[in-house]
Protein backbone atom coordinates (compact mmCIF):
# COMPACT_ATOMS: atom_id res chain seq x y z
CA UNK A 1 0.00 0.00 0.00
CA UNK A 2 1.35 3.57 -0.79
CA UNK A 3 1.00 6.33 1.00
CA UNK A 4 0.13 9.57 -0.53
CA UNK A 5 0.39 12.75 0.61
CA UNK A 6 -3.60 13.46 -0.03
CA UNK A 7 -4.45 10.44 2.22
CA UNK A 8 -1.67 11.70 5.11
CA UNK A 9 -3.28 14.78 4.63
CA UNK A 10 -7.18 13.43 4.86
CA UNK A 11 -5.55 11.26 8.33
CA UNK A 12 -4.30 14.42 9.71
CA UNK A 13 -7.83 16.43 8.66
CA UNK A 14 -9.49 13.42 10.65
CA UNK A 15 -7.15 13.55 13.96
CA UNK A 16 -7.49 17.31 14.04
CA UNK A 17 -11.51 17.04 13.81
CA UNK A 18 -11.65 14.55 15.95
CA UNK A 19 -9.15 16.08 18.67
CA UNK A 20 -11.08 19.41 18.17
CA UNK A 21 -14.88 17.24 19.25
CA UNK A 22 -13.14 15.49 21.87
CA UNK A 23 -12.05 19.39 23.55
CA UNK A 24 -15.14 20.61 22.85
CA UNK A 25 -16.73 17.98 25.00
CA UNK A 26 -14.32 18.34 27.44
CA UNK A 27 -14.88 22.45 27.74
CA UNK A 28 -18.73 21.90 27.98
CA UNK A 29 -18.53 19.67 30.59
CA UNK A 30 -16.07 22.24 32.66
CA UNK A 31 -17.98 24.71 31.27
CA UNK A 32 -20.91 23.43 33.48
CA UNK A 33 -19.53 22.77 36.36
CA UNK A 34 -18.04 26.33 36.98
CA UNK A 35 -21.53 27.74 36.16
CA UNK A 36 -22.73 25.26 38.71
CA UNK A 37 -19.94 26.46 41.24
CA UNK A 38 -21.69 29.95 40.72
CA UNK A 39 -24.92 28.79 41.47
CA UNK A 40 -24.24 27.10 44.34
CA UNK A 41 -22.24 29.77 46.11
CA UNK A 42 -24.87 32.39 44.74
CA UNK A 43 -27.48 30.08 46.54
CA UNK A 44 -25.47 29.62 49.76
CA UNK A 45 -24.89 33.29 49.96
CA UNK A 46 -28.55 34.08 50.08
CA UNK A 47 -29.07 31.47 52.73
CA UNK A 48 -26.21 32.64 54.91
CA UNK A 49 -27.42 36.32 54.45
CA UNK A 50 -30.87 35.20 55.10
CA UNK A 51 -30.49 33.22 58.32
CA UNK A 52 -28.31 36.31 59.66
CA UNK A 53 -30.88 39.01 58.87
CA UNK A 54 -33.80 36.61 60.89
CA UNK A 55 -34.75 37.32 64.71
CA UNK A 56 -32.60 36.17 67.45
CA UNK A 57 -35.82 34.61 68.62
CA UNK A 58 -36.40 32.80 65.47
CA UNK A 59 -32.67 31.43 64.90
CA UNK A 60 -33.11 29.84 68.62
CA UNK A 61 -36.53 28.51 67.81
CA UNK A 62 -34.32 27.19 64.68
CA UNK A 63 -32.23 24.98 66.54
CA UNK A 64 -33.60 24.35 69.59
CA UNK A 65 -36.04 21.44 69.13
CA UNK A 66 -36.85 21.55 72.81
CA UNK A 67 -37.50 24.97 73.16
CA UNK A 68 -41.22 26.19 73.22
CA UNK A 69 -42.71 27.89 70.21
CA UNK A 70 -42.15 31.69 70.13
CA UNK A 71 -45.16 33.69 70.01
CA UNK A 72 -46.86 34.34 66.07
CA UNK A 73 -45.42 37.43 64.98
CA UNK A 74 -45.84 39.41 61.47
CA UNK A 75 -41.92 39.04 61.37
CA UNK A 76 -41.84 35.31 61.46
CA UNK A 77 -44.36 34.74 58.64
CA UNK A 78 -42.01 37.04 56.54
CA UNK A 79 -39.04 35.09 57.10
CA UNK A 80 -41.09 31.92 56.79
CA UNK A 81 -41.81 33.22 53.19
CA UNK A 82 -38.34 34.50 52.04
CA UNK A 83 -36.90 31.04 52.94
CA UNK A 84 -40.03 29.32 51.06
CA UNK A 85 -38.91 31.67 47.86
CA UNK A 86 -35.13 30.70 48.42
CA UNK A 87 -36.36 27.04 48.97
CA UNK A 88 -38.34 27.75 45.34
CA UNK A 89 -35.54 29.15 43.64
CA UNK A 90 -33.39 26.25 44.98
CA UNK A 91 -35.77 23.69 43.77
CA UNK A 92 -36.89 24.71 40.03
CA UNK A 93 -32.76 25.17 39.78
CA UNK A 94 -32.49 21.42 40.28
CA UNK A 95 -35.55 20.70 38.53
CA UNK A 96 -34.05 21.91 35.47
CA UNK A 97 -30.86 20.68 36.16
CA UNK A 98 -28.66 23.80 37.03
CA UNK A 99 -27.61 22.18 40.37
CA UNK A 100 -26.26 18.60 40.60
CA UNK A 101 -27.82 15.71 42.46
CA UNK A 102 -24.50 15.66 44.80
CA UNK A 103 -25.57 19.31 45.70
CA UNK A 104 -29.26 18.98 45.76
CA UNK A 105 -28.56 16.43 48.64
CA UNK A 106 -26.80 18.97 50.83
CA UNK A 107 -29.42 21.40 50.08
CA UNK A 108 -32.64 19.39 50.86
CA UNK A 109 -30.99 18.20 54.12
CA UNK A 110 -31.32 21.35 55.39
CA UNK A 111 -34.37 22.07 53.98
CA UNK A 112 -35.53 19.03 55.87
CA UNK A 113 -34.32 20.58 59.23
CA UNK A 114 -35.66 24.11 58.45
CA UNK A 115 -39.44 22.91 57.43
CA UNK A 116 -39.68 20.17 60.03
CA UNK A 117 -39.42 22.90 62.66
CA UNK A 118 -42.71 24.04 64.35
CA UNK A 119 -42.35 27.56 63.95
CA UNK A 120 -42.11 27.30 59.80
CA UNK A 121 -44.92 24.37 59.89
CA UNK A 122 -47.25 27.01 61.46
CA UNK A 123 -45.70 30.24 59.15
CA UNK A 124 -46.16 28.11 56.32
CA UNK A 125 -49.85 27.66 56.84
CA UNK A 126 -49.84 31.06 56.38
CA UNK A 127 -47.58 31.47 52.90
CA UNK A 128 -48.51 28.49 51.22
CA UNK A 129 -50.69 30.56 49.19
CA UNK A 130 -48.01 32.03 47.35
CA UNK A 131 -46.74 28.89 45.91
CA UNK A 132 -50.23 27.83 44.05
CA UNK A 133 -48.56 28.01 41.40
CA UNK A 134 -46.38 25.14 41.85
CA UNK A 135 -48.06 22.23 43.01
CA UNK A 136 -44.99 20.21 42.85
CA UNK A 137 -42.62 22.63 45.01
CA UNK A 138 -46.02 22.84 47.44
CA UNK A 139 -45.72 19.09 47.50
CA UNK A 140 -42.06 19.05 48.28
CA UNK A 141 -42.47 21.22 51.21
CA UNK A 142 -45.31 19.30 52.55
CA UNK A 143 -42.88 16.14 52.49
CA UNK A 144 -41.08 17.37 55.38
CA UNK A 145 -43.70 19.19 57.47
CA UNK A 146 -44.48 17.34 60.81
CA UNK A 147 -47.58 15.25 60.63
CA UNK A 148 -50.08 16.71 62.95
CA UNK A 149 -51.82 14.38 64.65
Amino acid sequence: MHVTLESLVQYATLVTVVTGFVSLVVFARIYRKQVNAQVVIELFARYAAMHQSFPAQLRVAMFGSDRSLPEHREEFTACALQYAMIVSFAYHLHERRYITNDIWAILEAEHQQTISRPWFAREWNTVQGQFAMFPSFVAYMERFLPNVA
